[in-house]
């Protein structure tokens, strides 16, 4: 009687590397990248500072130097502004809201609105601003 030899069992990994860069690909087209809003607002500059993650969903209130007020780069009353983001609040409460708020806007008028943010029950709350390299402040 004659044994016939046993081949090992093998899995063809010739293809895998193809596979994974096509996976890899696909997801990067996609993908969609957060952005803040083009808006007409100077940001303040601040040296240092931490990025955020962008890969999140983020709410973005915005005010411009004449008081204008955006909600996701959509002009708003902020009234209404602060309706919408309760409501998304109360759906998804992890969601952070991105204050983009002009340089030249008083504290106090910033405050008001953190207050209002925190009333509605905003508890992330950024105020984003234009970060520089280094520390120190300009002109030292």
């Amino acid at each position: 009687m004659l044994r016939r030899k046993k081949v090992a069992p093998t899995v063809p990994v010739s293809s895998m590397a193809d596979i994974a860069f096509l996976l890899l690909v696909f997801f990067m087209v996609t993908s969609v990248l957060d952005s803040d809003p083009d808006l007409p607002i100077e940001l303040p500059d601040v040296p240092g500072g931490e990025q955020l993650n962008k890969k999140i969903a983020n709410l973005y209130l915005s005010a411009d130097s004449e008081r204008t007020v955006y909600f996701n780069a959509v002009k708003r009353p902020l009234n209404e502004a602060l309706s919408e983001i309760r409501a998304k609040l109360t759906t998804t409460p992890d969601l952070k809201v991105l204050i983009h708020a002009d340089q030249n806007l008083t504290y106090e008028e910033l405050d008001n609105v953190f207050e209002s943010l925190k009333e509605i029950g905003a508890l992330k709350i950024s105020l984003v601003t234009q970060t520089t390299q280094g520390g120190g402040l300009k002109g030292q």
